[in-house]
């Protein structure tokens, strides 16, 4: 117990200090999610009207984080993240004041109920030594290989952190997520805080990124998403963020 304590302690050292104030825009308006409804024509298509991808390399939305996919939304439209299909996509949402179609859209999405809709990695249902290996480098990352724990950024159960636009993985399809994984290893996709992903998914093997996908995606959202701080402040004066208001 010591041993992984310790390691997962190593492990979260490792990470460099990442504070999302920039990608935090607050509790949504009221009744933003009412009006993102009137908004989903073109997202339906892929992400469905109840948030759950249409296939597995469309992402479920259905309970993410609402800073999360207005960042994504966000980045997008300005080009900080590139797609052959969502550059276009956000291109087609109205444009408005202070981006409010985009936090309707995100405020939608974000509400829905999540649903547990597993999809195995290469449609191979993972062995449990894999979903073991998966669990460990999740929790306690690989300090040997300076590679952190997953769970410092995005939850002991996969439930992200939405002041911090870390997006919840419990329960994504797979697919959807190795390819971002690769991306990221690539440099294809940029726009991670500190460019933490980037090296992150470069230290990871195959076989590590394999177990913690098949890790992840047998999660069930509904049984871990929505927990954690709710506002910037909170989660700043939690992890000790410099600057951070000092709890009363």
């Amino acid at each position: 117990m010591k041993s992984a304590l310790a390691a997962l302690l190593i492990a979260i050292a490792i990470l460099p200090p990442v504070y999302g104030k920039d990608d935090y825009h607050g509790l949504p308006p009221a009744g933003a999610a009412t009006q993102g409804a009137a908004l989903l024509a073109v997202c339906a298509a892929c992400h469905g009207m109840n948030g759950i991808g249409m296939s597995p390399t469309h992402p479920n939305l259905a309970g993410q984080g609402y800073n999360y996919i207005l960042k994504q939304l966000e980045n997008f439209r300005s080009g900080a993240r590139k797609s052959s299909i969502m550059t276009g996509m956000a291109m087609t949402i109205p444009p408005s004041p202070k981006h409010a179609n985009l936090k309707d859209i995100a405020a939608y999405f974000s509400q829905l109920k999540p649903m547990w809709t597993y999809v195995a990695v290469g449609a191979v249902p993972a062995t449990a030594a894999q979903l073991q290996l998966g669990k460990i480098i999740y929790r306690r990352g690989n300090a040997a290989e300076g590679l952190p724990a997953c769970a410092a950024c995005h939850g002991l159960n996969g439930e992200g952190n939405g002041p911090m636009a870390i997006p919840a993985l419990a329960g994504q399809h797979a697919p959807y997520m190795l390819g971002e994984l690769q991306r990221f290893a690539s440099g294809r996709r940029t726009n991670s805080p500190g460019q933490v992903m980037y090296t992150i998914s470069r230290a990871m093997t195959a076989d590590e990124e394999n177990a913690v996908i098949a890790y992840l995606a047998q999660l069930n959202p509904d049984q871990v998403l929505g927990m954690g701080p709710k506002n910037f402040t909170a989660y700043a004066q939690l992890h000790g963020a410099p600057g951070a208001p000092k709890a009363h």
